[in-house]
């Protein structure tokens, strides 16, 4: 467990690195007289990457200098659970290019409900239409936030 918390807390360093340094790139990062600069999010967020990938790896090399008894990355047992979310996330993602986010979301939303919570199906419907339906009038028709559209979504009459 410690060398993958390790490897994670260096990849996510890294990843906060980049998103300081893009954060540098779009220039100022402070606080100006309209409020904040453009690039003062991403660099606030950057370093809150960094730093707790910093406090992570700190734990794991303290950890491994007392000689902390290592636990196993997936315990016997555990990776079914964790396939149980991973596949259909992972189906969602590569189904938002396709069909768009908000049938991806539906689909993801009503096999989840069902077999991983196994929810009856009356529930299973309500949540996997009306989330999609009431995300798409919030953020692509109020707010107006371009979201993936598929190749369906894109012809919506609405």
């Amino acid at each position: 467990m410690r060398k993958a918390d390790g490897i994670c807390a260096c990849v996510l360093f890294a990843f906060g690195v980049l998103v300081v340094s893009d954060g540098m790139r779009l220039g100022a990062f402070g606080w100006g007289m309209a409020g904040p600069e453009p690039g003062l999010y991403p660099f606030l967020l950057g370093m809150g990457v960094c730093l707790g990938s910093l406090l992570v790896l700190a734990r794991v090399l303290v950890q491994s200098r007392r000689g902390l008894p290592n636990e196993p990355f997936i315990s016997q047992g555990g990776l079914k659970p964790i396939l149980w979310v991973a596949v259909p996330a992972t189906l969602m993602v590569l189904l938002t290019e396709f069909i768009g986010l908000f049938l991806a979301a539906g689909l993801y939303l009503a096999v989840y409900t069902r077999l991983v919570g196994r929810s009856r199906w009356v529930t299973v419907l309500a949540v996997s239409i009306l989330l999609p339906v009431v995300s798409y009038i919030i953020f692509y028709k109020w707010f107006q936030i371009p979201l993936p559209m598929g190749s369906l979504e894109a012809h919506w009459p609405f």
